[in-house]
């Protein structure tokens, strides 16, 4: 994931002048995670997080001091790139200042499917739940129950719950469990939730969380609260529903007025008004809508607005690009709102067209076949919507294909969604798909591209005899390969198709964040197993194993976008080290043979770094054709397997997780003096497989554990210079 240094320009909140309410108290504001720098500090998931948490806590921070506290932060206001700070050294700085009253500042996340405030309370145990036996009675408990409640008047969240940490989380909060004050977590909203996270996008609505945040210490510590109140609310289209873009929100008695952002929130916010009714105008680009709002002292007043405007088309999803004799095949996505025109921009190298479209057509359609093209040669296109009011914004993805219907062809899966917040790539437009598909045309191969989106059957890939799926850094919040697409990728594979999978994230989403069924799904059809969030040290190169079928290849990769937290992957379930980062860390497998179920046998290459990254369009066409020659017989993992045993280790379990046996793989590079030992999750030694001199090559282990109870084990392989632990997973 990226670190990038985000610019924040303070804004001060345009309030009347507060009265010093807190003269005499003293707090500590913690803005939750940060350090994206250090690879030890944070995943690559807590990135959006981290930014939020740094706005939203100096904003509440000026809202305090302006009204007489005293406030120290454990970070630097806005810093969410400084140091690391433990869990302690946080708790130190509420502990060393004596304050009053102690907040860490959070967002949630779960798998984008909910979007509550929550506010925990630090408990004793879990015996009285959910808010039983509190550590801070009365103090703590109380300030949860109110701020939860604020967060949830202020924000567009569903519900706004104050719990005991104990019972909802089942341990206690690390950051509140050696205070000396009473203090609370707070999750402001779900930053996984995509409306949710376009909101959190604009400093409007992070300053309102804040505001929530301050009127709850006003309550908690009874104190008056402002004379005045805020405004906010969601505008949205009056035909489509959907929030809009750009228009503007005026209030005229009071000559103030704010603009909603391009982002696709539809928020707007307007600070300091006096309690009243006021007139409201919502004034678009074809028309104004009226209507009224009355505002209340001391609160966050919500009016959600209805506008007419005609916004311009949005970004087109353009869905499959097709080749045949001459001609290419294009198929989108019908978007919302007016659309009079779709506007085709044609390239032959997969840079993104400037200038005047190639052809525009009638929106009466979603698919066009592009005709009189030179056949046998590589196009891309992309797509643009035009109305009265404008065209899209950005030009959807480029997608290509080769004008000809002869030989087998390759299909290009673009299954990379991602773009902005914490992810590398910030765009909601890329043409890496052609990257691939300049390298393929460039050994003769013929090429088509699909958005994963348009994939619903596997009856539209099994006609494919070779398939690329380009995952970029999609990942957990995104998903990999959702439940659907792992169904059809393993009926593609069992019945014996060629899989290349590229993805930074693939391992980390489906191995170390995954269900039991992703966990199956890398662990038998990707062959492979998460080891590490990214090398040690973090260098953006790899090169492949000696005698594999990258034999002499070496990249650069992080060039195209910037790309530091690679996957270190391990081989499983037959498959080999292909590439590596460095001596012990793998960066690729391969694996030729049988799917389990399957009865043709099949390929796969898999790469847990993006290979589009790679600045050298020469080096990105070699890993293709090794790919290919591999895939079409020209090299043989089987040719290779006996220069791979000795220059290898591996270790492997099937089937994983499992109950109550299962059988344990191991592969040595030279004979020596090996110990094999079953550890539980705790460290505790359970078992010796093997503690003695051991030969070169394979071996074969059962792993009997129907005395041990289900859960998570470890086998940890040691010896010769090698050091290795295989995540074993009993489900009784």
């Amino acid at each position: 994931m990226r670190s990038k240094l985000l610019l924040i320009i303070f804004t001060v909140f345009s309030m009347a002048a507060l009265p010093q309410n807190f003269t005499g108290k003293k707090f500590a504001l913690d803005p939750g995670h940060g350090s994206p720098r250090a690879a030890t500090c944070e995943p690559e998931t807590k990135r959006f997080e981290t930014y939020v948490n740094h706005i939203v806590m100096p904003y509440l921070k000026e809202l305090l001091q302006r009204d007489g506290a005293t406030v120290f932060s454990t970070r630097g206001d806005y810093d969410s790139l400084g140091a690391c700070m433990t869990l302690s050294e946080r708790e130190a700085v509420a502990n060393n200042n004596n304050v009053d009253f102690f907040q860490s500042i959070h967002h949630n996340a779960f798998n984008g499917a909910s979007n509550y405030s929550l506010v925990l309370f630090e408990q004793l145990n879990n015996t009285v739940c959910p808010n039983g036996n509190p550590q801070w009675p009365n103090t703590a408990d109380s300030m949860s129950f109110i701020m939860a409640a604020e967060l949830y008047a202020g924000l567009y969240t569903t519900t706004g719950y104050g719990r005991g940490d104990y019972c909802f989380l089942g341990y206690n909060l690390g950051v509140l469990n050696d205070l000396a004050m009473p203090g609370v977590l707070s999750e402001g909203s779900f930053f996984d939730n995509l409306p949710e996270a376009a909101r959190l996008a604009n400093l409007a609505y992070l300053r309102t969380e804040a505001e929530a945040l301050y009127l709850s210490y006003l309550k908690f510590f009874k104190k008056p609260l402002p004379s005045h109140g805020s405004l906010v609310g969601i505008v949205t289209n009056l035909g489509t529903g959907s929030p809009v873009r750009g228009v503007r929100v005026v209030l005229p008695s009071v000559n103030k007025s704010y603009t909603v952002d391009s982002l696709g929130n539809g928020f707007y916010r307007i600070d300091s008004l006096a309690p009243g009714t006021y007139p409201v105008s919502v004034i678009s680009s074809i028309d104004t809508v009226n209507t009224s709002v009355t505002i209340e002292a001391g609160r966050i007043n919500k009016k959600n607005l209805l506008s007419g405007s005609a916004d311009a088309p949005p970004q087109l999803k353009l869905l499959s690009v097709t080749g045949s004799e001459g001609a290419l095949n294009l198929r989108w996505e019908q978007p919302a709102g007016l659309l009079d025109s779709v506007m085709i921009y044609l390239s032959e190298n997969g840079s993104v067209p400037t200038g005047e479209p190639f052809k525009i057509i009638p929106a009466s359609t979603t698919t066009h076949t592009l005709s009189g093209l030179t056949p046998n040669q590589s196009f891309y296109v992309g797509i643009k919507g035009k109305n009265l009011f404008g065209t899209s914004p950005v030009i959807s993805k480029m997608y290509g294909a080769q004008t000809t219907a002869t030989g087998d062809a390759v299909l290009l899966v673009d299954g990379f969604n991602r773009y902005g917040g914490s992810g590398s790539w910030q765009q909601p437009w890329h043409n890496f798909t052609s990257y691939y598909g300049e390298a393929l045309s460039g050994i003769g191969r013929r090429f088509s591209t699909v958005s994963n989106m348009a994939i619903t059957s596997s009856t539209q890939i099994k006609s494919f005899k070779y398939l690329f799926w380009l995952l970029g850094d999609e990942s957990t919040v995104d998903e990999t390969f959702t439940t659907t697409e792992q169904t059809m990728v393993k009926d593609y594979l069992v019945n014996g198709g060629k899989l290349f999978v590229t993805g930074s994230e693939v391992a980390w989403d489906l191995d170390n964040r995954g269900t039991t069924t992703d966990k199956e799904f890398i662990n038998q059809f990707l062959k492979a197993t998460y080891v590490a969030d990214n090398p040690t040290p973090n260098t953006p190169s790899a090169s492949g194993v000696p005698g594999t079928i990258f034999d002499g290849v070496s990249a650069t990769f992080g060039v195209t976008y910037p790309e530091d937290w690679p996957d270190v992957i391990s081989a499983a379930n037959g498959s080999i080290p292909v590439m590596r980062y460095n001596a012990t860390q793998n960066a690729g497998v391969a694996f030729e043979g049988t799917f389990p179920g399957g009865t043709n046998p099949g390929k796969l290459v898999f790469i847990a770094f993006t290979v589009e990254t790679i600045g050298d369009a020469a080096k990105r066409k070699e890993i293709v054709e090794k790919i290919m020659n591999f895939f079409t017989g020209t090299t043989s993992v089987d040719d290779l397997a006996d220069g791979i045993v000795p220059a290898d280790f591996s270790m492997s379990v099937y089937p994983n997780p499992f109950n109550p046996s299962t059988n344990l793989s191991i592969n040595l590079p030279s004979e020596g003096v090996y110990t094999i030992r079953l550890y539980d999750i705790l460290g505790r030694e359970l078992q010796v497989i093997n503690d003695g001199f051991m030969e070169r090559g394979p071996h074969k282990f059962r792993i009997d554990m129907d005395a041990f109870p289900s859960g998570t084990y470890f086998i940890h392989a040691s010896g010769a210079g090698m050091n290795n632990v295989q995540k074993l997973m009993l489900l009784k």
